[in-house]
């Protein structure tokens, strides 16, 4: 059975990005080919599952953000 693969046009249409920046996501799915470029659809899958952050990293990530938002003094020397 022959895998379905991704192009450069179905991962634009699937992300609304540039021909660059889908080629670039295409190269980043493991296995991919070159000639033409193309990733099988599970590698696609993959590549996204692998790029998904939980929720709660994300607010840890938050968190450490509004830890440093304090007065910043920035010293002057004349």
């Amino acid at each position: 059975m022959m895998d379905q693969l991704m192009t450069v046009k179905g991962m634009r249409d699937r992300y609304g990005c540039s021909n660059p920046t889908a080629r670039k996501y295409l190269r980043q799915c493991d296995p991919h080919t070159e000639n033409p470029l193309t990733a099988p659809i599970w590698a696609v899958e993959e590549w996204e599952n692998g790029r998904m952050v939980s929720t709660v990293e994300t607010a840890r990530r938050t968190e450490k953000r509004s830890l440093n938002r304090g007065r910043i003094i920035v010293p002057r020397t004349w």
